[in-house]
């Protein structure tokens, strides 16, 4: 019995000393982040399975937690946290959100890749890493920042069109541009609004990103590699940009408001000669009575100091079940020419929430906007008469503007005065876009999923150019009204199934395989009226309706009015694809990529509709090996090849298609073949990813070739029918692009109050066409030359052995001492043919010059200390050249001796007066090194400024801050659209809208 009673309490000393040593608590608090409390963060005991969940609120409770226990905090996006629980009953924790993490998540097709997991050649492109600014579309946003990615603006004017050419151009008549996929849905590559040709020469189309609002947009990946892009298809050759807009975050609703006002004025100017100078120079040419006695600067006349304004406002959050995010923005920008601008209003939704235990997933994406913009008469093939620019540039400093009455000097139509342009000239348009998809994810398991996504877009755009009747110029017919509309749409359904699983400890296996079918339809109107009895154009444009020839009869009095209607309807393009992607990981160090895309479209023949494009690639992560010194914190090889395809041309050309004949009947304009099928593209990718010390430094290197065959181009049937053509694939001609991308990332200095990083991007590219006189012995010509004595001149001959677009001109030797222009006789027949334009070889022109840059830079930096964040950005281009042709139609003696002004350079140089012609002598260095981006913020988000404001940060940014380059136009970078029957030119300056120097002031709130 007594030795029962003393086990018992022998028993009962151990447990109450257990229970005092290992004493049991509950623990709660509160997780958040500077954006409120997060729900879903994972809190569990280390080392057990005791754990739990934080509520909507960020509320956590966890049960039989040891007073020396340690938690640990975790959530996708943050920084995990260990915290000792030292018997405290209260544990509230402040998330960190982890950058390292978030960019370990590249976006490709279909998918998301960790960046580690990559074989192809991806670059992403964060907000942070944006040019900052006055931007008005997407590619803006990146110009400079990718190597291999160049981005051209046609002109300085807001909305403008931009080339985008990924690792070099491929194809000599189809789109050069890539493949543009928004939150899953790719985009037709056309245009989404009408060009104008009235008179006073074709304008361009605005550019057809317009109508996303930059500040929604998380990311912007390039794929630019065959294993990165075949995933796409017959759309993958020109690479392929995929934009991804903001998401909601999990926790407290969060406001945020931004806005800036900036300030534009002309950034360089051509160096023209004032009025006292442009007198001495009529005296000495002997020609006096041009100096009209006034003192006028006609392109300040027609130039302003341009203000824009920004407001952007934006409204999320989320649970652990849903999250959601909406925004709107206005941007209403000037130009820095009078009557110019852009006004866009944009509206953006993005909700995501789960179903039945989170098994189903419903993302809601929408974007809307519409946008007014204001032209003037600007033209890319404006002749000798000019147009706003032209007329400005060429006006006689010392003679008014101005008749005695206050009216505007006007001749019968050479010169045109640049005033009278402003004021009878009106060139409005208005555009709406909707792009919007529904997607349905269903989860199997953790492992299988499938997808549906529907997507669906539409564009409406018009355009009104209007032109007084009191506008003195040949073209103006006692006024013009002419009212432009296209309407296009895109419509998408795919339905994916994805497999993700680790296999085995060595083997990890991620796969998706779809179906997809997408449809584009594009329409539109237009209607020309002339000859109105009344004055005010704005009246013209804004009385006239589709369907009737005649305005409203309170502007047809005298009913002599002229005019007609047009329209066109392209035949609808379908795609269907099939598709599947297969990544295998091997022991977490051995990576292998297989894709292949079937597409069939109703663009091609019916012999040729269906195209498959295959790719393979492997990577190698050394950073894995043993033996690999552990100085490489990572260390990747990668090589990829695969075949990708371009289908850029206009719907339909496959078809027999008969047009009006103007009389009533109809007449066929091309022949169909059956046999038309893709342009091609086959690459090879090599590439490597390095990081040291922790990715202190880091970066990749990646070797390129890429060959495009079957290249699509339109061709005349034969001489006897001049207007009747056919599309073809060109066999045997082939334009092959090679390359080195590099780009450089370093942390310079990275502690708790101080962060500095610099990164470095460069591309090495030659260009170059073959074969192209097996069917064209002459070659192909494009690059039209406009202005006094150029009529019908080109400058840019396609041929083998060459560049696209390489500059075939004239070998200008200088002026003899007579002042006259001496040209080589290249061909040694003494004979000067160099204004006739012959196959090489056969006269004398030559190839003197590239459009295409042979090498691009990118240098950013970014400093921070503390609350103050300075980043500065340059980006150039070099081993290119210009054709000036502003200079070659309006800057010569011959321009002087007919009273227009000229620069200094004209009066120094002894030209003597002669007819102008297109040669070398116009030829310029485009090398340029542009200072594009320099931003300085300070940042409070201490408490200090009310409980309602969580942060503000004010910042002032400078765009366009000095250009070194030799070229002595308004800017070395632009590219006005000069081609000739379709076939693209690049590389040539004429009558362009100067770019902007701008300062803005800004802030963002978030509350």
């Amino acid at each position: 019995m007594k030795s029962r009673i003393l086990k018992k309490l022998i028993f009962l000393l151990v447990f109450l000393s257990g229970s005092m040593m290992f004493a049991q608590i509950t623990v709660s608090g509160v997780i958040s982040d500077t954006g409120g409390p997060i729900p879903g963060v994972n809190v569990l005991v280390r080392g057990t399975t005791n754990g739990a969940v934080s509520d909507f609120d960020g509320n956590y409770t966890l049960d039989n937690v040891a007073e020396d226990a340690i938690l640990v905090f975790s959530f996708v996006g943050f920084k995990s946290q260990e915290i000792n629980v030292n018997g405290q009953s209260t544990i509230n924790i402040t998330m960190q959100e982890d950058a390292a993490e978030l960019e370990q998540v590249v976006v490709v097709g279909y998918g998301t890749v960790r960046k580690k997991d990559l074989t192809g050649s991806v670059a992403s492109v964060k907000p942070e890493d944006f040019n900052q600014g006055v931007q008005t579309s997407p590619d803006q946003l990146i110009q400079g920042r990718v190597a291999g990615v160049q981005v051209t603006a046609a002109s300085g004017e807001p909305g403008a069109s931009n080339n985008i050419r990924i690792r070099g151009t491929s194809s000599i008549r189809g789109g050069n541009n890539p493949l543009i996929v928004v939150d899953g849905v790719p985009l037709d590559g056309g245009d989404t609004s009408a060009g104008s040709d009235v008179g006073a020469g074709r304008s361009s189309a605005r550019n057809p990103l317009n109508f996303i609002n930059p500040n929604d947009i998380a990311s912007i990946d390039v794929l630019k590699d065959a294993s990165a892009t075949a995933i796409y298809g017959s759309r993958g050759s020109n690479g392929v940009v995929i934009i991804t807009t903001k998401k909601g975050k999990s926790g407290k609703p969060q406001l945020d408001f931004s806005s800036s006002v900036s300030i534009s004025s002309i950034a360089n100017e051509y160096d023209l000669l004032g009025a006292s100078e442009f007198a001495s120079a009529a005296n000495a040419i002997g020609n006096p009575g041009l100096d009209f006695g006034q003192n006028v600067d006609a392109l300040d006349e027609i130039l302003r100091t341009a203000i824009t304004q920004n407001y952007n406002v934006s409204y999320g959050g989320g649970s652990d079940t849903g999250r959601y995010r909406f925004s709107l923005s206005l941007q209403d920008q000037e130009g820095i020419i009078k009557n110019t601008g852009q006004e866009k209003y944009t509206g953006s939704l993005n909700l995501t929430e789960k179903f039945f235990n989170e098994k189903l997933q419903i993302d809601t994406k929408l974007i809307t906007s519409f946008i007014k913009d204001e032209a003037t008469a600007l033209s890319d093939n404006v002749g000798a008469e000019g147009d706003l620019i032209i007329s400005a540039l060429r006006w006689n400093p010392t003679r008014s503007l101005f008749n005695d009455d206050g009216t505007f000097l006007q001749f019968n139509d050479n010169p045109r005065n640049p005033l009278a342009f402003l004021e009878y000239y009106t060139d409005l348009a208005e555009s709406t876009n909707i792009l919007g998809n529904l997607s349905a994810t269903y989860s199997f398991t953790d492992e299988l999923k499938y997808k549906f996504n529907f997507g669906v877009g539409r564009t409406e755009s018009t355009r009104r150019v209007g032109v007084s009747r009191l506008m003195q110029a040949n073209f103006v017919n006692n006024g013009i009204a002419d009212i432009q509309s296209i309407f296009t749409s895109n419509l998408l359904f795919e339905h994916t199934l994805s497999y993700n699983k680790q296999l085995s400890d060595a083997v990890y296996l991620s796969a998706v395989g779809g179906y997809s079918y997408q449809q584009f339809e594009r329409k539109g109107d237009n209607i020309r009226v002339q000859n109105f009895s009344i004055d005010d154009q704005n009246l013209y444009i804004n009385n006239i309706n589709f369907g009737s020839d005649r305005p409203a009869p309170t502007l047809n009095p005298d009913n002599t009015l002229t005019g007609g209607n047009t329209s066109f309807f392209n035949p609808t393009t379908e795609l269907q694809s099939y598709f599947g992607r297969a990544n295998v990981t091997l022991y977490d160090k051995y990576l292998i990529t297989a894709t292949l895309r079937a597409d069939g479209s109703s663009r091609f023949g019916e012999d040729n509709q269906y195209g498959y494009f295959p790719s393979a690639a492997l990577a190698w992560r050394l950073s894995e090996e043993d033996f690999v010194p552990e100085t490489f914190s990572d260390l990747k090889l990668r090589l990829g090849y695969g075949i990708t395809g371009n289908q850029e041309f206009p719907s339909g050309s496959s078809q027999t298609q008969f047009t009006p004949d103007g009389s009533g009947g109809i007449v066929q304009s091309t022949v169909g073949n059956p046999e038309l099928q893709w342009e091609s593209t086959k690459q090879i990718n090599a590439g490597i990813d390095f990081g040291f010390f922790d990715n202190r430094l880091s970066g990749s290197i990646d070797y390129y070739s890429r060959k495009t065959e079957d290249l699509l181009f339109r061709t005349r049937v034969a001489q006897q029918a001049p207007n009747i053509f056919v599309w073809r694939n060109l066999d045997g001609v082939e334009v092959e692009n090679s390359g080195i991308d590099i780009a450089i990332n370093g942390v310079i200095i990275q502690n708790e109050d101080m962060t500095w990083e610099v990164g470095v991007n460069a591309s090495f590219l030659n260009n170059e066409i073959n074969n192209v006189s097996t069917i064209f012995p002459a070659g192909i010509l494009t690059g039209d030359l406009n202005g006094q004595g150029l009529t019908g001149q080109r400058g840019q001959l396609l041929f083998d052995g060459q560049p696209i677009n390489a500059f075939y001109l004239p070998v200008w030797e200088g002026f003899d001492e007579n002042g006259v222009s001496q040209y080589a006789d290249l061909d040694g027949d003494g004979v000067d043919t160099s204004s006739g334009i012959t196959a090489p070889g056969q006269g004398d022109r030559t190839f003197v010059g590239d459009p295409n840059p042979d090498f691009t830079v990118g240098i950013s930096s970014s400093f921070k200390y503390k609350k103050l964040d300075v980043s500065v950005f340059f980006n150039g281009a070099y081993g290119h050249q210009i054709y000036d042709n502003t200079s070659n139609a309006i800057f010569t003696a011959s321009a002087l001796n007919s009273g227009g002004n000229v620069t200094q350079e004209v009066i120094s140089s002894g030209e003597a007066i002669q007819t102008p012609k297109p040669s070398t002598q116009y030829l310029k260095s485009g090398d340029f090194l542009r200072l594009n981006n320099l931003t300085v913020g300070y940042t409070i988000d201490d408490g200090k400024i009310g409980n309602w404001i969580e942060s503000l940060r004010f910042y002032v940014t400078g765009q366009n801050l000095f250009v070194i380059t030799p070229y002595d136009g308004f800017d070395p970078e632009v590219n006005t659209n000069k081609q000739v029957d379709g076939v693209p030119s690049f590389g040539i300056d004429y009558s362009a809208y100067p770019r902007a120097r701008t300062f803005s002031v800004g802030f963002n709130a978030r509350f």
